[in-house]
């Protein structure tokens, strides 16, 4: 008893432990090393190794191909550090820093308005522009209005038009029936019709076909009016053609009787003559009373066609003027409420890519300028004016004050960022780091070198100042390729990409949030963040799971 008391403690005891690690775990969430977006000075640099030679002359060229429109020196000219020694044809990267100018200070414009908001005066005239289209739609509606009512009106006159035309015909034709009525049974023709008592039995099926027309027609119109349905009215109208039509063929059938009758001694030609004429007569009345009911529903589906097209061009019309409405309404408030953050962080990419356009115009006008490297005499010159340059070819030869230099391999990656004249600093072994010196790039060799099948390009540095240095001294070089004041950077590895955007992760109240953001220069401190982050920013550079 007592053993499996303790072995049931023990139970309850491993339960608990695992349950507590359990718990302990799932509370237990990552913890993030964090740095601090700052703004400072940003420095992209290139270092190498090499030793200190004795130096020669200075071969200088430009970086691309080209016209020379400038040659300021001569052979024997003394040349300051940085002087303008020769010049290309530069008319054409003239106009693209200009372009690339207007776009900077375009951007920056739209910057400015974004920030500022809509002026009071431009508020007001869009308030003016959505009053006159409330304006446009209310007047739009109200001749949409008027004409339905105009409509109504008209249709209702057309549909009394009909109806009146309708009844009239029923008329026409009991009259037409009783001028039929009254031939067929004329006394003194009786004897004359027994010789053609098929024509009358025709004639009298006819005249009784055509009653019962008339008998429906007149039925059927009496009960319609102007709050009938169209539908109604255009069946009765086809209905009065139908007993039109059939009162005409009583009346044919009715002359072919006469036509085919014998005059007698009680029944003359003139009695004959009479009751022809009469028929004609009817005849004439139904062709009328048949051209009028046509009329009446041309007149009455042609009405009906045109207000229809005037109609749904007037609700287009009212479409057009709400569509306008909203659309100046929309304007209206996107000028009055405050600029959303993605839309200043979109045109401060706008703004960053200009300026961008811009470093990269000015650095090709850079590229068709020859600068002394240093202080130092031209030796050589191996072009004029005017004359066409070759990669291949030195364009001048100099020879500086100072005696030093150093040769260094810069790997192809590094290489384009790098021109003659940019600052080296330079420290060497034998005196340890805390002794610098300073100098400049004189030469980059446009032809690579193979060192263990990896590309590698001479560079040349001269000493300012050389001062206790010796030929053979191991020298660590720096040569400064960029550099950028009030630039907001953080550590390269808080950057991520997906799908071609680049993020980071900010820790904002203990919440992860990514913010999308545009890059700039990439220094040695860490990388220049141009839009989508702010200074103090916490941005994430690892996570640790626990």
């Amino acid at each position: 008893m007592i053993k499996k008391v303790i072995i049931g403690i023990i139970i309850l005891m491993i339960g608990g432990m695992v349950l507590w690690f359990l718990k302990f775990r799932t509370t237990q969430g990552p913890e993030y090393v964090t740095e601090t977006a700052q703004i400072g000075t940003l420095t992209q640099s290139v270092e190498a190794t090499g030793k200190v030679e004795s130096m020669q002359r200075i071969d200088l060229n430009f970086k691309a191909g080209g016209r020379i429109e400038q040659m300021n020196v001569k052979v024997g000219d003394k040349v300051r550090s940085g002087q303008v020694l020769a010049r290309l044809d530069s008319r054409a990267l003239m106009s693209r820093i200009s372009d690339a100018q207007a776009e900077v200070d375009k951007q920056k414009a739209d910057y400015e308005k974004l920030v500022a908001g809509a002026s009071d005066t431009d508020i007001k005239v869009t308030e003016d522009t959505v009053a006159q289209k409330q304006q446009d739609v209310a007047s739009a509606e109200n001749s949409l209005v008027n004409l339905r009512a105009k409509r109504k009106t008209e249709l209702d006159n057309l549909k009394e038009k009909a109806i009146t035309v309708l009844k009239n015909e029923v008329l026409v034709c009991q009259l037409a029936i009783e001028v039929i009525n009254n031939t067929l049974d004329d006394p003194s023709a009786n004897n004359s019709y027994a010789y053609i008592s098929t024509d009358k039995q025709k004639a009298q099926l006819s005249k009784n076909s055509a009653n019962i027309e008339i008998s429906a027609v007149e039925s059927s119109s009496g009960e319609l009016s102007v709050i009938s349905g169209d539908t109604d009215i255009l069946s009765n109208l086809d209905d009065g053609k139908l007993m039109l039509d059939s009162v005409k063929t009583a009346l044919t059938d009715t002359m072919s009787v006469l036509n085919n009758a014998n005059t007698t001694y009680s029944f003359l030609e003139s009695d004959l003559d009479t009751l022809k004429s009469s028929i004609q007569a009817q005849q004439a009345t139904i062709n009328t009373s048949r051209t009028n009911i046509v009329a009446a529903k041309t007149n009455w589906t042609d009405k009906i066609a045109y207000y229809n097209d005037q109609i749904a061009a007037a609700e287009d019309s009212v479409s057009q003027a709400e569509s306008a409405l909203t659309v100046a309404q929309s304007q209206l408030d996107l000028k009055k409420s405050p600029p959303r953050k993605f839309e200043i962080d979109a045109q401060n990419a706008r703004v960053a890519q200009a300026q961008a356009s811009l470093s990269l115009a000015l650095a090709n006008m850079e590229e068709s300028i020859i600068r002394a490297p240093l202080v130092g005499t031209i030796t050589k010159k191996y072009y004029e004016a005017g004359e066409q340059t070759s990669l291949s070819s030195p364009v001048l030869e100099m020879i500086g004050e100072a005696t030093l230099e150093i040769e260094v391999d810069i790997p192809e990656s590094d290489i384009s960022k790098i021109i003659i004249g940019q600052e080296a600093k330079i420290t060497l072994d034998a005196f340890g780091d805390e002794r610098e010196y300073t100098g400049s790039v004189t030469f980059v060799d446009p032809a690579e070198t193979l060192i263990s099948d990896v590309v590698y390009y001479r560079v040349k540095a001269a000493f300012s100042d050389s001062g206790q240095v010796k030929p053979g001294m191991t020298a660590n070089v720096t040569i400064i390729t960029d550099m950028k004041e009030n630039a907001l950077y953080v550590p390269v590895r808080a950057v991520k990409s997906r799908n071609g955007d680049k993020y980071i992760e900010v820790l904002e109240n203990g919440l992860v949030v990514e913010k999308i953001i545009t890059l700039g220069l990439r220094g040695d401190e860490g990388i220049e963040i141009l839009s989508g982050l702010e200074e103090g920013d916490e941005v994430i550079t690892f996570v640790k799971e626990k």
